[in-house]
């Protein structure tokens, strides 16, 4: 079982060590950031994060048996009852496969409809990305955008897909987990 623990500079060199080249930086985190990526960058993300109200959250994913850290994902508030889920990865290859992905996307929807009352969460996901994208399929989230050639990386084009998962579907898909009728 997953948990959720605010990512601090003491994690930084870890999360760029789960980052190999530019094209996975690019896959993982968009044009947020550039190549080598770097403390520099992560800890300006990580400055968003302070304050009474945020505009970011910066998780770690911490295994709860082992205590090890497999994962990060992010949270950015954009209107005040909105955010966008962003930056999910699973970084520790040995963990990938297992689930974890959707524990781990699982916990921020709760955090960010329970605890910080949004109604509504966005994400992005490359559509060649089929794992990712049949993630957040599972967990309720639908597309409702595509944008054709959005990114490149060399000679490659890369489709992006906008899904979304509104409050009242999820409530709707966890009552129906709870009481399997």
């Amino acid at each position: 079982m997953l948990e959720l623990r605010l990512f601090t500079e003491d994690d930084c060199d870890r999360l760029i060590g789960w980052v190999p080249d530019a094209r996975f930086l690019l896959l993982w985190a968009g044009p947020g950031y550039s190549w080598p990526i770097d403390r520099n960058q992560l800890l300006a993300t990580l400055e968003r994060t302070r304050g009474y109200r945020p505009a970011y959250y910066m998780f770690k994913a911490v295994e709860g048996e082992s205590g090890a850290t497999i994962g990060h994902i992010e949270l950015q508030r954009f209107e005040r009852r909105a955010g966008h889920i962003g930056r999910v990865l699973v970084g520790d290859s040995g963990c990938r496969g297992k689930g974890y992905g959707k524990q781990l996307v699982s916990l921020i929807v709760r955090f960010a409809f329970n605890d910080l009352g949004f109604d509504l969460l966005t994400l992005n996901v490359y559509e060649f990305n089929a794992a990712a994208v049949e993630c957040y399929r599972c967990l309720g989230f639908r597309q409702v955008e595509i944008r054709e050639r959005a990114r490149q990386f060399g000679d490659e084009f890369w489709n992006l897909l906008t899904m979304e998962l509104r409050r009242e579907e999820w409530e709707e898909k966890e009552e129906r987990l709870e009481d399997p009728k």
